[in-house]
């Protein structure tokens, strides 16, 4: 992934898991982070379950910051705050930030900096944004009763996932389930394409990635219709129930 397509993944899972955030006052902040910040000053956090924090070690190896555990919860923190380093990352994401929410962070934050901020161009199939927003909200399952294999994203903005699906195609729908969220899925052979497409901009998640072998082997099981033979069934369902025991929990 070069320097473009890595700004352009990284604005996709601030999109999904991040935030930008000028601090106003000592309040704004935990008491953790009062001796690094101070008022007026911005910063970048990103924030994932503990089984992912390889991907935080990769942009911290490109962007700098810390990367650290939260306490009391299962989950570990990116941050960036050092004015050079949090310039220079704020500028390369100009136009690569998608999400109305994160959109008005990264103007707020632009205008403290005094950094030009960009519309993002419409989203295509060569942009490693969908990679970055598929690290950070995506789900993979696999129904052992029917052999329906899903790839789904939730989001509470609904004309973002309009954006993916005019590009992956698939169905939206609204699901009180997902936090009051609209959902955004394909199922089977229709995932084919997206594989692919993470086949080239990788999600630099070695959970999800695990995750995405086993959908692509079963997808291959399933081509080969071992769902359709009844000593291959058996081993399918054991197949089916170790990988979705992959969770993060």
């Amino acid at each position: 992934m070069n320097s473009i397509n890595f700004y352009e993944w990284l604005g996709g899972l601030i999109d999904a898991n991040g935030e930008f955030i000028v601090s106003n006052t000592s309040l704004d902040i935990s008491l953790e982070d009062s001796a690094n910040t101070k008022a007026g000053c911005g910063s970048i956090e990103i924030i994932m379950h503990s089984n992912e924090i390889q991907t935080l070690y990769k942009i911290k190896s490109i962007c700098h910051g810390q990367v650290s555990h939260r306490k009391r919860v299962n989950a570990v923190r990116w941050r960036l705050h050092k004015r050079d380093s949090l310039i220079k990352v704020l500028n390369n994401l100009s136009g690569n930030i998608r999400v109305k929410k994160r959109q008005i962070q990264y103007q707020k934050i632009s205008q403290l900096y005094n950094i030009e901020y960009k519309n993002p161009k419409n989203l295509t199939y060569h942009n490693a944004w969908f990679s970055g927003f598929f690290s950070g909200k995506g789900w993979l399952y696999i129904n052992n009763n029917n052999f329906m294999a899903t790839l789904l994203v939730s989001q509470k903005e609904k004309t973002i996932l309009e954006s993916i699906q005019s590009i992956f195609k698939g169905n939206i729908y609204f699901d009180k389930s997902f936090n009051q969220s609209w959902v955004w899925q394909c199922n089977d052979f229709d995932c084919e394409y997206i594989l692919e497409y993470l086949d080239q901009y990788l999600l630099y998640n070695p959970y999800k990635q695990a995750k995405i072998r086993g959908f692509k082997r079963f997808l291959f099981f399933k081509k080969n219709n071992y769902h359709l033979d009844t000593l291959k069934k058996k081993r399918l369902i054991h197949y089916i129930k170790l990988l979705n025991k992959i969770v993060l929990h």
